[in-house]
């Protein structure tokens, strides 16, 4: 099996499951399809740029951030493999992007070419249904990181990063974890050890 044929039966093993995307459908919604192999810190999505495409992981992790008027960045969010990345608000509000994705490590790729996508709609249900699916779960993340912000001390901010993230705290940066947290690197350094003991002591 080729590497595109690869990455195309992931992809829609995933969203088969996720959406019962048909074979049908799928067979109208391959061509718009692209394979993109990526160095770590390539920007899939600068601020300010319209979102264009959208893009599933078969391999690597990504983060999304904000760049302050300081030009500090701060980290929105990180997803790995099986995931469906991009600026779905760019896409709704047809405006340019507030926040810019980044690749954390070398990343394959399967690019979705929004322009071409549109030529589906009322053709492909399956894509209809996705791309609903897709806005459902940003707004369940949006409004469980809200509460993560104004509810929990960042302890169990921390804790609850590990449980929900199993295996990224190896795969990312400590300085990153500590601003998707809302914490200064200093602070993480200083109580991640402790903090993983208390939590595995629970």
């Amino acid at each position: 099996m080729n590497k595109r044929q690869y990455c195309l039966d992931r992809m829609y093993r995933v969203v088969r499951d996720q959406v019962g995307f048909t074979s049908a459908d799928w067979r109208l919604f391959a061509p718009f399809l692209n394979i993109r192999e990526v160095d770590s810190r390539h920007i899939l999505q600068a601020t300010g740029e319209s979102a264009n495409n959208h893009h599933f992981v078969v391999r690597g992790l990504v983060r999304f951030f904000y760049i302050t008027q300081e030009g500090k960045e701060l980290n929105k969010g990180f997803y790995g493999e099986d995931y469906i990345v991009g600026s779905l608000s760019s896409v709704i509000l047809n405006e340019p992007s507030r926040f810019s994705i980044a690749t954390l490590e070398p990343c394959t790729l399967v690019e979705l070419r929004l322009d071409q996508l549109q030529k589906l709609q009322g053709r492909c249900a399956s894509w209809d249904r996705l791309f609903e699916y897709c806005c459902q779960m940003m707004l369940v993340r949006n409004e469980r990181r809200e509460a993560e912000l104004l509810t929990l001390s960042a302890k169990e901010r921390f804790q609850r990063f590990v449980h929900n993230f199993p295996g990224y705290i190896q795969r990312i940066p400590q300085y990153h974890i500590a601003t998707y947290l809302g914490i200064t690197p200093e602070a993480l350094s200083r109580f991640k050890k402790q903090w993983l003991s208390e939590d595995r002591g629970n």
